[in-house]
């Protein structure tokens, strides 16, 4: 009718701020660990061998929310994000 609108608050608002600000910081933190990982072994190979794990565990991460029936929301980011970390990780050692 007239004079009626519609606005999504609350949660949903909070977690769409949240997913827009992870999507801008995440591809940052990922290229500035390539950066660092290229600087300390000195072999862009070396690093791009590393960086690549990222993507594949990212793929796996995804696989497991589907076979749960899960969503990504913002904890599952988080989630994410130590994954991230924990692939690098691997890939060094």
């Amino acid at each position: 009718p007239a004079g009626v609108s519609l606005e999504f608050g609350g949660q949903f608002e909070n977690q769409q701020r949240a997913m827009r600000r992870l999507s801008i910081i995440v591809p940052i933190v990922i290229g500035g660990v390539f950066l660092l990982l290229w600087m300390a072994f000195g072999s862009l190979r070396d690093a791009m061998t590393i960086v690549v794990n990222v993507p594949l565990a990212l793929v796996g991460g995804v696989l497991g929310l589907w076979i749960m029936g899960e969503y990504l929301s913002v904890p599952a980011s988080v989630g994410f994000i130590a994954l991230f970390g924990i692939a690098v990780q691997n890939g060094l050692v």
